[in-house]
């Protein structure tokens, strides 16, 4: 049996990284890619030492579009198809509000943009697939702010608290977003579900944020009841590999089951509202 083509975004440390090591061990061939090279060569190191030789691994800064259009085409050029697209790579900043080069808030920009336009761009690829699944991670976090539709990049509204958390209740909306265009379009191979990863504090979110000391104070509040990396990295493995999901689309997982999310937290015309705001933020890309 051929092996399953898993792309893992954000695999350099933490939930991404246990992960790939974890599908390593099965029938599955890995793209990995991380922003720091000597991060994702060390865990491409790893897999190797496992035994599975079919890994490869692809640099890129998620915080600008380009860099996210141009990894996608390396992918293209790598596979023919690809069964599965993890979207794992995310990001927490400061206190101050800051911009990439591209002129986009940076949470927003990694956590938003860049698994939208991924997502967009591999399609064609995933839909090659016999049964193809996206999986993407978000967090409790998404309760921690209230939509603010009319400063969607938190031009006026900003603190690394807002940025954080609507970034994750955003991201859920352009999955079932996503998820219910395929299925308006008979797509029938392709799921399309958001994670979360429990309370897991030690993680590389934190090497920013982890400074303010809100932060600080919250880490060490909470810190009794973080759960470890192979935990937290539970639920996605579970969106990648169980049977028990196959054909679920459109759904919010968390602790390897679906979570009822209170309808306080969705809006249509919200989630229409940053679907359009993302295809246009990401246009020249598509």
């Amino acid at each position: 049996m051929s092996k399953k083509i898993v792309l893992i975004t954000g695999a350099s440390n933490e939930i991404g990284k246990e992960t790939a090591l974890e599908l390593a061990k099965g029938n599955y061939q890995l793209i990995i890619h991380g922003r720091n090279p000597e991060r994702t060569k060390a865990v491409y190191d790893e897999i190797i030492a496992l035994g599975n030789h079919d890994v490869s691994m692809i640099t890129a800064d998620f915080s600008l579009l380009s860099e996210v259009a141009k990894f996608a085409d390396k992918v293209k050029a790598q596979v023919g198809h690809l069964d599965v697209l993890y979207n794992n790579a995310g990001g927490q900043f400061g206190e101050e509000r800051e911009l990439t080069s591209e002129g986009h808030e940076k949470t927003f920009a990694i956590n938003m943009l860049a698994p939208f336009l991924l997502t967009k761009l591999l399609l064609p690829l995933l839909e090659k697939s016999a049964s193809a699944r996206i999986v993407t991670q978000s967090s409790e976090s998404y309760q921690s702010a209230d939509p603010i539709l009319d400063d969607i990049e938190l031009e006026n509204h900003y603190s690394f608290g807002a940025a954080y958390g609507l970034s994750k209740l955003y991201v859920w909306w352009i999955m079932r977003e996503f998820a219910e265009h395929l299925k308006e379009n008979n797509v029938q191979n392709v799921t399309v579900n958001t994670v979360e990863p429990g309370t897991a504090l030690s993680t590389g979110l934190q090497r920013i944020s982890g400074e303010i000391p809100e932060m600080q104070k919250l880490m060490d509040e909470y810190q009794q009841y973080s759960w470890s990396i192979p935990d937290a990295a539970a639920t996605g493995l579970y969106m990648i590999t169980s049977s028990d999901v196959e054909g679920v689309s459109g759904k919010f997982y968390g602790d390897k089951k679906e979570k009822e999310i209170d309808s306080k937290w969705y809006s249509e015309n919200g989630q229409e509202q940053i679907w359009n705001y993302c295809n246009q933020a990401t246009e020249k890309y598509l």
